[in-house]
């Protein structure tokens, strides 16, 4: 497990690939600092994974960890809607297209391998299991803003 000053430091560069890379949602990442960007960044993979799949997953798939971070603060930030859920996972797509296109040259097979893990994990987030967690995320949203609100 990685120190609170070590995942700042890796959601920064994160961010910073982000930027570069023209991503799609850095400018909604622009209004939070990096203790709460660590905070809310749990690599890739669904939450019910737990901390040691999505570990092992996001080391194969680290090529998307950008996107991913935005999704998951995206996430963070769930509104419960149907139309913000597949903002946020069509978003996440475009973002790994992208990123699988820069970190490949076409005649690279293993650009077309970013590809279709990219496409896998739209399916994934864009199904049932994905909609239910959005669905969570909103409820633990609206709890933090009522505490917050209480403070």
């Amino acid at each position: 497990m990685e120190s609170v000053k070590d995942k700042e430091a890796h959601v920064a560069e994160l961010y910073k690939t982000a930027v570069m890379a023209g991503l799609h949602g850095v400018d909604f990442l622009a209004g939070f600092g990096a203790a709460e960007l660590a905070r809310e960044y749990n690599g890739i993979g669904p939450e019910w994974a737990g901390e040691h799949v999505r570990d092992l997953v996001t080391g194969k798939l680290a090529v998307f960890e950008p996107a991913a971070l935005i999704h998951d603060l995206r996430n963070s930030r769930s509104d419960g809607t149907e139309a913000a859920f597949h903002y946020a996972n069509c978003e996440f797509f475009l973002n790994c297209l992208k990123l699988a296109k820069q970190a490949y040259p076409w005649w690279r097979p293993r650009r077309y391998a970013a590809i279709a893990a990219a496409d896998a994990m739209f399916d994934a987030v864009e199904g049932p299991g994905g909609w239910k967690a959005w669905r969570e995320a909103h409820e633990r949203f609206v709890k933090r803003q009522n505490k917050e609100n209480y403070q």
